[in-house]
């Protein structure tokens, strides 16, 4: 899955995303075996265009909707958060886009009453995951950071 993208996945099917100040959402249902992840740049929309998962305060709600419309359950609903690196040596804290990404999620999460039963993020490290909605597991592998 690349930036700015969102998937629903269930049996066989895994989905991988690398990640920077990036943030990934994964929700999942053990019993249905549903799951999703999505993959956002910005933690806010600013109401120009369409409404765009690139932003996190969509992504996170369209990730949980859709989720639910493909035959997961909201009540057993649970969700992992990852990413929201510094990335840049001068991300400065007011600028901090990966911090941000990180409240923005943990926020429309607790809004949706979703509980957060793995939170990876912060640092300066970016991350591979791959979410497998079988087992509901999430590997993640750190990378090192680049700096600019």
């Amino acid at each position: 899955m690349k930036q700015g993208e969102l998937a629903i996945v269930s049996g066989d099917t895994k989905v991988f995303t690398i990640l920077g100040s990036c943030v990934a959402v994964v929700l999942w249902d053990e019993q249905s075996k549903i799951g999703g992840a999505n993959h956002f740049l910005l933690p806010t929309w600013n109401h120009r265009g369409a409404p765009d998962v690139r932003y996190g305060d969509v992504a996170v709600t369209e990730l949980h909707d859709k989720t639910i419309l493909s035959g997961a359950v909201k009540r057993r609903l649970v969700a992992k958060v990852y990413g929201g690196a510094s990335m840049l040596k001068l991300d400065n804290a007011s600028f901090n886009i990966g911090q941000r990404n990180i409240e923005i999620a943990l926020q429309k999460l607790k809004e949706l009453n979703i509980p957060v039963i793995e939170e990876i993020t912060g640092g300066n490290l970016g991350r591979k995951i791959l979410f497998d909605p079988m087992t509901g597991d999430v590997k993640l592998d750190y990378i090192k950071n680049i700096n600019f």
